[in-house]
């Protein structure tokens, strides 16, 4: 007989039914809906059907709904394809890990198909954060030869406190554009902004060097390239916005510049509010 199929050890049978329990009380499932199919064998025969035909959704007169369209995982990467980046790729890319509440998380928190369908229409990737909050020195140590600075460099001098401080956060999601916003260079700073929709921010220079050195990591696509460069909310110890570009098999450039140039080669990121 083929052990493949053979059930779990008790304690991870144990384990796997706690954790069942806990996600269907925050859908308002209590003890006494579980109750139910186990004193009621006609309950229990329903429930096991249910459960052989994948848990399909059911109409207020509980008929099943047929649906043409994929949800959560499955939707975004439809939508997004390569520009859908989960946990689970971040994890075998890095050789890190996320808890289960953590990738529970991401499964509660995935935006739905209209947010995705904006983030493909205005050039966005969504990619799953790291399971640590992270400043840019601890980014580039995931991974240090894909930046232009293996180690030290100008960003790793104590005064410049962005580097440290400025942060990408733990195990949640990120929308951020792949390249700079249309029409962005040859503009300043003040006339960058205005250019971002009332759902976009600035993101600052860790989020958007994590974004595309991981874009990278798990697609083997280099992102701004060709000497092109974008602005970041981060200010360097100079008062001058940290702008992060020119990717390539030399590492992710870093670099700061006053906020009144505009160079043809400068413009500006963008990351949507989730």
């Amino acid at each position: 007989m083929s052990k493949s199929h053979l059930n779990p050890d008790p304690s991870r049978t144990l384990g796997t039914m706690a954790k069942l329990i806990r996600l269907t009380e925050k859908e308002g499932i209590d003890w006494s809906h579980w109750q139910h199919p186990t004193n009621n064998p006609v309950a229990r025969r329903n429930l096991a059907e249910y459960l052989r035909r994948g848990c399909p959704k059911l109409g207020d007169n509980g008929e099943v709904i047929q649906t043409c369209f994929p949800e959560g995982h499955e939707l975004a990467l439809l939508i997004l394809g390569d520009d859908y980046i989960s946990a689970q790729e971040v994890a075998t890319a890095y050789g890190v890990s996320y808890t289960d509440e953590q990738l529970e998380h991401f499964a509660d928190t995935l935006p739905g198909m209209e947010a995705i369908l904006w983030l493909r229409a205005n050039g966005y990737m969504l990619i799953a954060e790291p399971p640590t909050e992270m400043n840019l020195l601890e980014v580039r140590e995931l991974e240090n030869k894909l930046f232009s600075f293996k180690t030290k460099g100008w960003y790793a001098e104590d005064k410049q406190k962005f580097s440290r401080e400025d942060k990408v956060s733990a195990g949640e999601w990120l929308a951020i554009r792949k390249e700079a916003v249309p029409n962005s260079f040859s503009k300043t700073w003040s006339e960058q902004q205005d250019l971002l929709s009332e759902d976009e921010y600035v993101p600052n220079a860790v989020e958007v060097s994590y974004a595309v050195t991981a874009y990278y990591k798990v697609r083997g696509i280099y992102l701004l390239r060709s000497n092109k460069y974008v602005r970041t909310s981060s200010v360097s110890t100079y008062s001058d916005r940290v702008d992060v570009g020119r990717f390539d098999r030399d590492g992710l450039n870093i670099r700061y510049y006053w906020e009144g140039s505009h160079l043809g080669n400068l413009g500006i990121s963008s990351a949507r509010k989730l």
